[in-house]
């Protein structure tokens, strides 16, 4: 895996060779999450067909995307989005608010 400088960011664009990995779930989770706009579990769900899908957040999460999640109520409702391409591994590293146990809103 080729490191990009970190003074060069730009967008992480699948190649076929990257599908070709990216095999089911995966593809699907990218596939919504990819606009950069609020989705709920249920959405999710709905779209993807995966019920247990945090581990493919995790999967999107180490190709070096910053997935946000936010708390969407009080009653616990969660919203997920891609906010950006870093090219590292960005699991561990609380660059969401719901991860670091504090309460947002989606914008």
């Amino acid at each position: 895996m080729t490191q990009q400088p970190m003074f060069d960011p730009r967008p992480f664009i699948p190649e076929p060779l990257d599908w070709e990995r990216w095999k089911g779930h995966k593809v699907k989770m990218f596939n919504v999450l990819r606009d950069g706009m609020w989705h709920s579990r249920e959405e999710i769900v709905a779209r993807t067909g995966v019920k247990g899908f945090t581990a493919r957040i995790s999967d999107i999460r180490k190709a070096g995307y910053v997935v946000e999640c936010n708390r969407a109520n009080d009653a616990g409702a969660t919203t997920y989005r891609i906010l950006e391409f870093v090219g590292y591994d960005t699991t561990g590293k609380h660059t969401c608010p719901t991860c670091t146990c504090k309460q947002s809103n989606p914008q």
